[in-house]
């Protein structure tokens, strides 16, 4: 049996700020996925570069992302995210809907690298996977991925990049 945790969230707002910060990924933490239960372990996404997380809604890879990771921090109780939005119309729409409470889940797009299943493969074990992006959503997966506070933006970690620069990481 899959024990469902909730916790209440009381959403920080800080300034007018961009910047969002939460919950991506809670650790130990089981939730039935299609016709198996996932876990992720602590470390799982200790290699991940925030200059290469894009933040997307609900995984949407057709249009282009609405802002993208400034901070990732791996601790023992989760994936710790800080995430810039990007002064768009998108972008703003996103903040409107966090700030009323409509859109507070986090969710992250991801490529195995290292797991463990048990012997009927009903339940895996998330050791090592690489982080693609990092969504908005409306409903989580893992009840504590949420959103917790919007601020104002930590200015010397979000980098100056040229727009061209940044055009091209995301063209494939």
């Amino acid at each position: 049996m899959i024990e469902t945790r909730t916790s209440p969230i009381t959403l920080e707002l800080r300034a007018d700020g961009r910047t969002i910060a939460g919950i991506a990924m809670p650790y130990n933490s089981p939730t039935k996925v299609g016709g198996y239960v996932e876990r992720f372990l602590p470390g799982a996404f200790a290699d991940a570069d925030p200059a290469q997380v894009p933040l997307t809604t609900v995984h949407d890879r057709e249009s282009l992302p609405i802002g993208r990771a400034v901070r990732l921090t791996d601790t023992q109780a989760g994936l710790e995210a800080e995430l810039r939005v990007s002064e768009t119309r998108l972008g703003d729409e996103a903040l409107t809907l966090i700030r009323d409470g409509a859109a507070t889940g986090l969710s992250v797009g991801f490529i195995p690298v290292e797991d463990h299943w048990d012997q009927t493969r009903t339940i895996v074990e998330r050791v090592k996977a690489k982080l693609v992006e990092i969504s908005l959503v409306a409903f989580p997966a893992y009840a504590d991925a949420r959103v917790m506070a919007v601020r104002a933006a930590d200015v010397q970690h979000v980098p100056r990049t040229p727009r061209l620069t940044v055009a091209r990481l995301h063209v494939r």
